[in-house]
C-alpha cells in the first residue's frame, strides 16, 4: 500500500455505501509498486530491427535491446553511444573497413562482445579479444543475433593483385550485406545493403547485383569515396533500375534508417 492511500476494507464498505449496493466484498486493488509506475521501456529496446547506415559501409543494427556494428572504418566517425553492442563484424581488411582504434573503443565499453571478421582481420587485432573466424554456411548466434556468412575473396581490384580476404554476412534472415564484393546471398532476406561506388564497381555491376537480389528494399553503401553529386547522380540511377524491377529504394545518408 502507497503512503497516504486508504486501507482495503474502508474502501469497500465506502463503495457499497456510495452504490447502495449489496455486494458480499468487492475488490478494490491497491497501486502498483513504486518500480512498476516508474517503469518506462527504453528507445533501443525493439522487437524490430532497426539498421542505421553511418558514413561510408558502416552499419549499426539495433535488434531487442542489443546492437551489431558492420565495418567501422576510418571514414566513418567515432561512436557516440558504445550501449549494449553485442557484435561487431569486419568484412576485410582494407582501412575504409576496418580502424582498429574505432573497434578498440568499442572493446573496451563491450568487453564480452565477439568481433567476426576474415582471418587477415583477426591478425591485426589483440589476442585477448573474443574473435570468431567464421566459416561459410554456418549460422552463429550473438545475443538476439543470427549471423550467416558467404563469399570469402574480395573483389578484383588489379588483374596482378591477389584478392584479399571478404565475408558478405546475412543478420538475422534479414539484411544481406556483402561487404566488397557482389558475392549473391542463396537464402531469403527482405533488405540488401548494396555497394554502389568503388574503384572495383561498375555503374551497371552494382545494378545487376541489385536487381538480380531477392531483397524487396535496397539502400547503397560504400559511398564515402567521391563527392556529394557524383553520390546524388549514383542514386538516382539505381534508384531508378530498383523501382523499375519492383525493389524500394532508399537513398540513406549516415545517420538515417530503416525499421522492419
Amino acid at each position: 500500500m502507497q503512503r497516504g492511500e486508504v486501507s482495503e476494507w474502508p474502501k469497500e464498505h465506502a463503495w457499497k455505501a456510495c452504490m447502495r449496493a449489496i455486494v458480499s466484498r468487492v475488490r478494490i486493488p491497491l497501486s502498483p509498486p513504486e518500480f512498476l509506475q516508474s517503469f518506462q521501456p527504453t528507445s533501443r529496446y525493439t522487437f524490430f530491427m532497426k539498421i542505421t547506415k553511418l558514413a561510408h559501409a558502416c552499419l549499426d543494427i539495433s535488434l531487442d535491446g542489443s546492437r551489431l556494428i558492420i565495418d567501422p572504418g576510418m571514414f566513418t566517425d567515432p561512436l557516440t553511444d558504445y550501449s549494449g553492442i553485442a557484435a561487431v563484424v569486419v568484412t576485410h581488411v582494407h582501412q575504409d573497413h576496418l580502424d582498429e582504434s574505432k573497434i578498440l573503443k568499442i572493446v573496451q565499453q563491450n568487453p564480452s562482445l565477439i568481433i567476426y571478421c576474415t582471418q587477415q582481420v583477426a591478425d591485426k587485432l589483440s589476442e585477448d579479444w573474443k574473435i570468431t573466424v567464421p566459416e561459410v554456411g554456418v549460422e552463429y548466434t550473438t545475443g538476439p543475433f543470427k549471423l550467416e556468412f558467404f563469399g570469402g575473396k574480395h573483389a578484383v581490384m588489379l588483374d596482378d593483385k591477389p584478392q584479399d580476404e571478404n565475408i558478405g554476412v546475412l543478420v538475422s534472415d534479414t539484411l544481406y550485406y556483402p561487404g566488397d564484393s557482389l558475392t549473391p546471398c542463396p537464402k531469403p532476406h527482405s533488405i540488401l545493403a548494396a555497394p554502389s561506388t568503388a574503384p572495383w564497381l561498375k555503374m551497371n555491376e552494382a545494378a545487376n547485383f541489385m536487381t538480380q537480389d531477392r531483397a524487396v528494399q535496397v539502400f547503397p553503401t560504400h559511398n564515402a569515396i567521391t563527392i556529394p553529386a557524383i553520390n546524388q547522380m549514383t542514386s538516382q540511377t539505381l534508384g531508378g533500375v530498383a523501382e523499375a524491377n519492383g525493389q524500394k529504394f532508399h537513398d540513406l545518408q549516415p545517420g538515417e534508417s530503416i525499421e522492419v
